[in-house]
């Protein structure tokens, strides 16, 4: 069965070179689909990973930094470290603003200003890859893509919000969606949003993080008992909303491009399997004329089908490793995050292609006459 299948595959090379390439490019699209899809996720969540805070409290009905907007007046800390574990309370200024760029006349773009304690850090970028990692007043860490996409450097200026600020440094991994964040000191970011007499979120550290739900509700009712509405979330819940906001936004623009990558495979190895069927239509004939059994000759087509689809699969994996190289060096926006849940998917779907590549050649043998060996 083995050598019969093989034989019929590697009968023609060139065929066979095709048909594994034309699925390793379809696997190579599932792939690159879906680490950009997991790499939005890491990226849009990086920030909230790296920041040292345990728990985030924000205005009462908060789900994310990006849809719902939380205000809170200053001051709050000394009531929040009051409550038992907690171990650090640290400010967040931040919200999405226009840009411009001074060194281009009237270009404009969307960040993210973030102000941060700039003696503890918390709150900061965690990498920077030219500059320096701390600005001072009148000064911001910009995202490399707002760089890159800007054409500005170390030493530039951008305005927000009627503030000029030189840029000092450029950070890596703080791109968001269609965004980047900036990072200047608190007070700037005051005089950025014209509140400084507010912020918009507590960030806290638990001196355990097994206890961090029983201290989150302590903090919410100490809060509310004074008359503060205030939600308290998790890191992983904060991180599992922002998650749920990019999955409502993006899997209904992926999933029909994935479905296009499926269906491709399943067309290459289907007419494939289906070509190679009818050239040995009479072997078939043969084999079911000397007492072959349907079984026999399905696991035929079935091998033949799994052999261009591995044989792909190993290709186009290959491919999406050098994509998630290549991505990020020609559209730094994207991430591709080849994981082992990618792996997996991408795998399941190739096999899933193979059965449905494999069942109209199957029927094809099904209704095959032993009667045509005798034909002229």
């Amino acid at each position: 069965m083995v050598s019969i299948a093989r034989k019929n595959l590697f009968h023609d090379r060139g065929r066979l070179v095709i048909s594994v390439g034309g699925v390793a490019f379809a696997t190579m699209l599932i792939m690159t689909l879906i680490g950009v899809y997991y790499g939005i996720f890491t990226e849009s969540t990086m920030y909230l990973k790296k920041t040292r805070a345990d728990l985030w409290v924000g205005q009462e009905g908060i789900h994310d930094t990006w849809h719902t907007y939380s205000l809170l007046p200053r001051g709050l800390d000394t009531e929040i470290m009051q409550v038992g574990g907690v171990k650090e309370v640290h400010e967040f200024i931040g919200r999405a603003v226009m840009a411009e760029v001074s060194k281009i006349s009237e270009s404009k773009e969307t960040v993210f200003i973030i102000g941060f304690d700039t003696s503890s850090g918390v709150g900061g970028p965690w990498e920077v890859i030219k500059g320096k990692k701390i600005p001072r007043k009148g000064q911001v860490v910009v995202d490399r893509v707002f760089a890159m996409r800007k054409g500005i450097d170390i030493g530039d200026t951008i305005k927000a919000g009627g503030v000029e600020l030189t840029v000092v440094g450029i950070s890596k991994d703080t791109f968001v969606l269609v965004y980047s964040y900036a990072f200047v000191t608190k007070e700037d970011a005051a005089e950025i949003f014209g509140a400084r007499d507010f912020l918009n979120y507590y960030m806290v550290e638990v001196e355990n993080p097994f206890f961090a739900e029983k201290i989150a509700a302590n903090i919410e009712s100490r809060l509310r008992a004074r008359g503060i509405k205030a939600d308290v979330l998790t890191k992983q819940e904060f991180i599992d909303n922002h998650k749920e906001v990019i999955d409502e936004s993006f899997s209904v623009i992926l999933l029909p491009l994935v479905l296009i990558g499926f269906f491709i495979g399943v067309t290459v190895i289907g007419l494939t399997l289906y070509t190679a069927t009818l050239e040995k239509i009479k072997e078939y004939a043969i084999l079911k004329a000397i007492g072959a059994g349907e079984g026999f000759m399905v696991r035929i087509v079935m091998e033949q089908a799994f052999t261009i689809g591995i044989l792909g699969f190993l290709c186009g994996a290959a491919l999406s490793l050098a994509a998630a190289r290549l991505v990020p060096a020609v559209a730094p926006e994207f991430y591709v995050e080849i994981n082992t849940s990618n792996l997996v998917i991408s795998f399941v779907a190739i096999i899933a292609m193979s059965i449905f590549a494999s069942l109209v050649p199957i029927r094809k043998l099904e209704r095959v006459d032993p009667a045509t060996v005798f034909q002229a």
